[in-house]
């Protein structure tokens, strides 16, 4: 005689460990497909380029730096009003007016030397700081010189210190200053003095420091 034998599936509780296990995976998995969306939508709506748009600015203060660097080197002392042209536009106006004022200066100086700069080099450019409306840049630039002093070029190596303001959109010069290169502040004072070369006159006018001498310009190698 056969036994009918009860069932062994049961009927699943959603009290048991089971189903609270499958519930919550459940729920995990819609939280995950929930955010997965959530960033999809972030991602085409939220606007594209933060980065971008440093690297950009970044890009016109390197611009400008080697715009400036080049036109500082590049004079004639029998031509200053051409020279304080190329310059302006570079300029902040506050800038530009110091500007004016120190070359009508050292020109008239240097005028009788017959100086002329120029094949400047710009062989490097590091953004030192950089926000909405203002930046640093260190820059290193060669120019060759030649005077009544010297009549075959002599290149001379520049490192300043540059200092940017956005003015209306462009980034304008606002202040520089000569820096002492790597190689100088480690270098020790030789002991012989003549084995110090001779330097030729001061090259350029620094709005923010002396006015050039017959000596070492400030800032060069």
């Amino acid at each position: 005689m056969a036994v009918e034998r009860s069932s062994d599936q049961v009927t699943p509780d959603p009290s048991t460990p089971w189903s609270a296990r499958r519930l919550v995976i459940s729920i995990l998995a819609g939280l995950v497909a929930l955010g997965v969306a959530l960033a999809l939508v972030g991602w085409l709506v939220l606007p594209i380029g933060g980065d971008d748009d440093d690297s950009a600015e970044r890009s016109q203060v390197v611009s400008r730096a080697t715009d400036f660097a080049v036109a500082y080197n590049t004079y004639d002392v029998a031509a200053l009003p051409d020279y304080q042209k190329r310059l302006k536009g570079l300029l902040t106006p506050t800038y530009d007016k110091q500007f004016v004022e120190i070359t009508n200066a050292v020109f008239g100086a240097l005028e009788t030397k017959q100086q002329k700069s120029g094949s400047a080099k710009v062989l490097g450019i590091a953004i030192d700081s950089i926000d909405d409306d203002s930046a640093t840049a260190i820059v290193a630039v060669d120019a060759s010189i030649t005077n009544t002093d010297n009549a075959a070029a002599v290149e001379r190596h520049f490192r300043w210190k540059v200092s940017f303001t956005k003015t209306k959109g462009e980034w304008l010069v606002s202040n520089f200053e000569s820096v002492a290169s790597v190689e100088a502040q480690a270098s020790a004072a030789p002991t012989d003095p003549s084995a110090v070369p001779s330097e030729p006159a001061a090259t350029t006018p620094a709005p923010t420091t002396p006015a050039p001498s017959d000596g070492a310009a400030e800032g060069d190698e």
